[in-house]
């Protein structure tokens, strides 16, 4: 009886697993509305390396089912991450600055890294050192920490496990718990990047560019059986999808230029977004050009 019992639950426990491993596709689809706010997720599904420094402001266009145009100029697509997370900022420096006095001589801890900017996260990301695509440093939520004993920096050693320990003990997360990527002079403010997420959905909108790397890297380690390397991808994905599926999305295959669009005109400094809802394509501008797309939405495949 117990055992007849248990089989639903496992079903439903390795059924969920399943349903987190979805991969999440654009599929074509008419859309009958688009609200101002989809813009800056269609800009950022397609901006995984452009940088934004040089744009002065974004420009969106909507033409209408029924033809009519509008525009909306806006001077960036969100809020600047410090003010949305001002609170966690100033709760994870008290607690990383905090640490510096919890490791005792002969030994010192100094912190070699805090915030980066999103260029510096992918220089490094490219060089091997770092398995993220966006970091906690890229939202000032992580540092690295160096040890160093009579001057000589140390690279490894039990008092990076008594650094972690001291560190968990104060409520942050340590890097030398990371699987297949462990990191021993890494803290950060929250488990993973799916939890800032669940917490802060505005803050998905800086992973969705890179959401196909993270499906190709997570979906082969499954392949070869290696799933728990990949847990915190499989969460990240989970999460991303929660907030999309369903949601307006431009198809993954560039389509021929539209004749509608011959007068469409690009400003120096300046982005463009045009969502066509009355012949269903969508242009996102990259660099100096772009490329149309159809309309879709996200689906679990």
């Amino acid at each position: 009886m117990i055992l007849i019992c248990l089989i639903p639950l496992l079903w439903l426990f390795f059924s969920f697993g399943e349903v987190d491993a979805k991969l999440r596709i654009c599929e074509p689809a008419k859309l009958e509305s688009l609200d101002w706010e989809e813009f800056k997720w269609l800009y950022k599904q397609q901006d995984s390396t452009f940088s934004g420094d040089s744009v002065a402001h974004y420009v969106f266009i909507r033409i209408n089912p029924d033809g009519s145009r509008e525009t909306r100029e806006v001077a960036a697509l969100h809020q600047p991450w410090t003010d949305l997370l001002a609170s966690e900022i100033d709760s994870f420096e008290v607690k990383r600055d905090s640490l510096i006095k919890r490791i005792h001589s002969p030994y010192r801890l100094k912190y070699t890294s805090t915030t980066r900017n999103k260029k510096q996260q992918l220089a490094l990301q490219k060089k091997g050192f770092s398995k993220a695509f966006i970091s906690f440093h890229n939202f000032g939520l992580a540092a690295d920490g160096a040890i160093y004993r009579k001057g000589r920096y140390l690279k490894r050693g039990m008092i990076y496990d008594q650094y972690g320990y001291k560190a968990k003990e104060i409520g942050l997360y340590w890097g030398g718990d990371f699987v297949g990527f462990p990191d021993p002079g890494h803290i950060q403010a929250f488990l993973n990047s799916a939890s800032l997420i669940q917490k802060y959905p505005e803050v998905a909108l800086e992973y969705e560019p890179f959401k196909n790397a993270y499906e190709r890297n997570y979906f082969k380690k499954v392949d070869i059986g290696k799933e728990e390397l990949v847990e915190d991808s499989r969460d990240l994905l989970t999460a991303l999808n929660k907030l999309r599926e369903n949601k307006p999305c431009a198809c993954s295959q560039a389509i021929p230029f539209p004749a509608s669009a011959s007068n469409l005109q690009l400003k120096p400094y300046t982005i463009t977004v045009l969502a066509n809802l009355q012949e269903n394509y969508i242009f996102i501008q990259k660099g100096s050009y772009g490329y149309f797309y159809s309309t879709g939405r996200w689906k679990l495949d």
